[in-house]
């Protein structure tokens, strides 16, 4: 009996042996026969770098970071580029697991950092629940720290498990608030932002594989504390969207710390290392010394009214924007380093609004500018010709009301012609094209849509204003009222519900000086991009939107009429005349509110006879065109046309 229970002890254990022996077997041949190319490449060598399951049970991977692209201005000066910063940072694997140790770290850093102990404990909290490898930024309050604090930090690491300096990379702006608006700002990404684009990668380098598995080299474009493009050509040009999926293009390309660790995941030592690369460099079409000209001529303008403004210069040739100025601004530094709340909100609630840029997102009604189109719109689709003549003695009366419509020279102009209606923006005049000659607010608002205005200039930065271009459908939609004779009588001169933006004015002058070419504003001249993206320079073309077909006699009566107001004694641009420059110029003050004084615009092209540049000069509440904006297009006008020529 005891040798038969021996027996079949010895047979189960003999089988459950066996059944050891097969599973071992087993898993052999799938790791070495059915899934070797896990483990191994083509040519039989164990995987390098980044991809293998195996070595990923043994190392671990952190990111170093890249400094962001550099832009430049047209001719080559750094207008944005990055500096190395110190900050504290905390890894969630080297933070103390006792509450009580814990809380002593907290404490002391608080010390250290000057910060109040809630705003780090929470921190901490935050990077523990991560659970990530990489050292992660404490937040604002330990953001390029000095120094002396660097050192403290250092010195206390003993008492700081966890807690490390690491070097940043920061965006920065040399110039200030110069061209503040366009080149927008970088800081830390946010989290809505993060979980929007935190599946993009880099493509593979020259030469390298492609990833093939999830756990391959983690080249993810973002990282939680990546900085990322908020506005203006930052934001514009943070990710090419022209391609699926998008490129980075501002955006450096991390490098890759990989470490071998222990089975707590904490680093052994360091086995491999690549070097973080630049991103790609922005050319843009701004010229330096013109946009410095433009800002230092517009600054005391607003700042004596109190009040905000815009300055585009454009090629009219090209349309590529040599000036956007756009005043009150916030150097964008100050962005980097962040605000206090109460300095944010006094900033977000200010009347002059300095967070948004004017020239294109701002839409005002323009006053007598618009007569440009108006003109065109009356020589195009009724009988009147340059020689035809209205008699202005300040106002009219329409209606059975007799509701009276006025010109902005009460004692009136007298007879005029087409030339000296233009010159002298007499309202009358045109308010007599609509009642004598059979103008209507179809045509006038058809060819203000011809000339791109009711419509976003698609410049490329974000938040751009598409303005207004009403008519009758419109009025009734949104007003539920019927269109009126009154209402085709304000929107002639510029007034009614229309309105523009600095930058569609510009477009429109430009499209005048060229003799109907409506351009594309460019702010971008070429994209250099890093070896990694395996791209070639990108060179923005002129890109012409269409051509405005008229009449040889409307281009010769509107620049003609342009022109005699600069060179007319009784022209509303004859200010330019003083500075002896051949310019063609129109002028506009126009009204928004009945107790405030009119917006200030000024628009002009040069030279006269062979046109290079157009520019816009926009001062709410600045009075009139001729006497504000004037001087500051001047300005301009000469500082272009010296260092360019004409």
């Amino acid at each position: 009996m005891k040798a038969a229970g021996l027996d079949l002890r010895l047979k189960v254990m003999a089988g459950l042996i066996g059944a050891v022996v097969f599973v071992l077997v087993g898993r052999l041949w799938m790791l070495q026969i059915t899934r070797w190319t896990d483990y191994y490449d083509s040519e039989g060598e164990l995987r390098r770098g980044y991809g293998t399951l195996a070595e990923f049970n043994r190392t671990a991977l952190t990111r170093s970071p890249a400094p962001r692209g550099i832009i430049y201005d047209r001719e080559g000066h750094v207008l944005a580029t990055t500096r190395p910063v110190w900050s504290v940072a905390a890894t969630s694997a080297d933070l103390p697991d006792d509450d009580a140790e814990r809380e002593k770290l907290v404490l002391r850093l608080a010390s250290i950092l000057g910060a109040s102990s809630t705003e780090v404990r929470a921190a901490i909290d935050r990077i523990r629940e991560g659970g990530c490898l990489d050292p992660l930024p404490l937040g604002d309050f330990a953001e390029d720290i000095p120094f002396k604090i660097v050192a403290q930090v250092e010195e206390g690491r003993l008492d700081l498990p966890g807690i490390k300096v690491v070097e940043r990379f920061q965006r920065h702006y040399p110039y200030g608030n110069l061209a503040a608006h366009v080149l927008g700002y970088a800081r830390a990404i946010s989290e809505e932002q993060y979980q929007e684009v935190k599946d993009l990668e880099y493509p593979p380098a020259p030469g390298e594989a492609p990833q093939e598995t999830p756990r391959q080299r983690p080249d993810k474009v973002y990282a939680p504390d990546s900085e990322y493009g908020q506005t203006g050509i930052e934001a514009a040009l943070e990710l090419d969207r022209s391609v699926d999926p998008p490129v980075p293009v501002l955006q450096g390309r991390h490098g890759v710390l990989k470490y071998e660790v222990d089975r707590r995941n904490r680093p052994l030592r360091l086995v491999e290392q690549t070097a973080p690369q630049r991103g790609a460099d922005v050319y843009l079409t701004l010229d330096l010394d013109l946009q410095k000209v433009a800002e230092e001529a517009l600054h005391p303008v607003v700042e004596s009214h109190h009040s905000t403004g815009a300055v585009v210069l454009m090629d009219v040739r090209t349309g590529e924007v040599l000036v956007m100025c756009s005043r009150p601004s916030i150097d964008p530094n100050r962005w980097v380093a962040g605000f206090s709340d109460e300095e944010y909100q006094r900033l977000q609630n200010s009347p002059r609004h300095p967070f948004y840029n004017k020239a294109i997102a701002g839409e005002y009604p323009p006053g007598s500018v618009f007569k440009m189109v108006s003109a065109i719109a009356a020589l195009q689709t009724t009988s009147v010709s340059p020689s035809t003549t209205f008699m202005c003695k300040g106002k009219i009366h329409v209606g059975a009301e007799h509701r009276r419509f006025e010109c902005w020279k009460k004692e009136g102009h007298g007879r005029l012609n087409f030339y000296e209606a233009i010159s002298q923006s007499c309202d009358v005049y045109f308010y007599e094209l609509v009642r004598k000659a059979g103008l209507t607010s179809e045509a006038i608002a058809r060819y203000a849509r011809e000339f791109g205005l009711g419509t976003s200039t698609q410049c490329g930065l974000p938040g751009e204003a598409s303005g207004l271009v009403p008519d009758r459908a419109w009025k009734l939609d949104e007003k539920d009222e019927g269109w009126w004779t009154g209402d085709t009588l304000q929107l002639i001169i510029g007034q009614s519900f229309l309105t523009v933006t600095p930058l569609q004015m510009t477009v429109v002058t430009a499209a005048v000086a060229n003799r109907g070419k409506l351009l594309k504003p460019q702010l971008v001249r070429k994209i250099v991009w890093p070896e990694y993206m395996q791209r070639g320079p990108t060179l923005y073309q002129t890109q012409v939107v269409r051509e405005v077909k008229l009449a040889d006699e409307t281009w010769q009566v509107v620049r003609g009429g342009m022109r005699r107001a600069v060179t007319s004694k009784d022209g509303t641009a004859h200010i330019a005349a003083v500075a002896g420059l051949p310019l063609a110029a129109k002028t506009g003050s126009a009204e928004f509110h009945p107790r405030k004084k009119t917006h200030a615009w000024f628009c002009c092209y040069a030279p006269y006879d062979k046109p290079r540049f157009a520019c816009t000069v926009f001062v709410s509440e600045g009075g009139y065109g001729s006497t504000t904006a004037g001087p500051v297009a001047a300005q301009v006008m000469r500082a272009a046309l010296k260092k360019y020529g004409g």
